[in-house]
């Protein structure tokens, strides 16, 4: 199932799978990075159990949502993405967010406050670096050009596989795709996102000492560029799990994802624990 809901930026689409959340035991949101869509959750939509809703949103400025308006910061994509929840009736909810949509889950989160989110699902982050991601806000997605060569389609093939490696070209073909079917907007949201960092970093710390639970999925290696790689850094308290691929864990690793976020339900209490046998 897909569909729109309004909010103050205009429409934001989705896509879900199991109940309607009316029907739901528990719901959870998945967001993706950029400049991706939802439609890297579509191989679990229907993964969980039964009683599970699962909606995953295109970001404002992604995929057929409307446009975020210029410069705004991660707590305005928040409120967004809260109202969204809200027009589709959604209370109590576990988000999940990857690389960007960590970001926007940490910035959500803090906003909802930990009786309607008890818990979250984030991709590993690095310790802050101002002048870094200061860089990064203004260099990492400059605007795509369109040369008669194709060399645009190599660059930002080789800067995917920096991010995802090589043992899965198609991935990496799937998100050249995607940032040059969107090359107007798909910079939308890092500026936000990089010169955030410092606040989703301390944003992780309040949540933990709120009593939020976080799970956080880190992949063995990732990189910016040959000369910048990304190191890890960890929020004591939060529940670090290893992944096995560089990223796209709901396509690659779909079991191990599945688990992760089946986990953080139960550590979250919005679903009972398993009793031991």
């Amino acid at each position: 199932m897909r569909g729109y809901v309004d909010t103050e930026w205009g429409q934001v689409h989705y896509r879900a799978g199991g109940p309607a959340p009316a029907d739901a035991s528990c719901v959870v949101a998945m967001y993706h990075e950029s400049p991706r869509t939802s439609a890297v959750y579509q191989p679990v939509l229907d993964a969980f159990a039964d009683d599970v809703a699962v909606l995953a949103f295109d970001t404002p400025g992604f995929g057929q949502s409307d446009d975020a308006p210029a410069d705004r910061p991660l707590a305005d994509y928040a409120s967004v993405l809260l109202q969204a929840l809200d027009a589709l009736g959604v209370d109590r909810f576990l988000p999940v967010g990857m690389k960007t949509g960590s970001a926007l889950v940490t910035a959500m989160a803090v906003e909802a406050g930990a009786d309607r989110v008890p818990g979250a699902v984030l991709y590993a982050q690095e310790e802050p670096d101002d002048d870094a991601f200061e860089r990064w806000a203004t260099d990492w997605a400059p605007p795509i050009t369109f040369p008669a060569d194709g060399s645009t389609l190599t660059k930002l093939y080789a800067k995917n596989v920096g991010l995802y490696g090589t043992e899965h070209p198609r991935v990496l073909y799937e998100a050249v795709a995607d940032a040059i079917s969107n090359a107007d907007r798909y910079a939308s949201v890092y500026p936000a996102v990089f010169r955030g960092h410092r606040q989703t970093w301390d944003d992780m710390h309040t949540l933990v000492a709120a009593g939020v639970h976080l799970t956080v999925l880190e992949p063995p290696t990732a990189q910016f560029t040959d000369h910048d790689p990304i190191v890890f850094g960890v929020v004591p308290g939060t529940h670090v799990l290893p992944m096995p691929t560089t990223g796209q864990f709901p396509t690659l690793a779909t079991s191990a994802f599945v688990d992760a976020v089946t986990g953080a339900l139960h550590r979250s209490g919005l679903v009972a624990p398993i009793a031991a046998a």
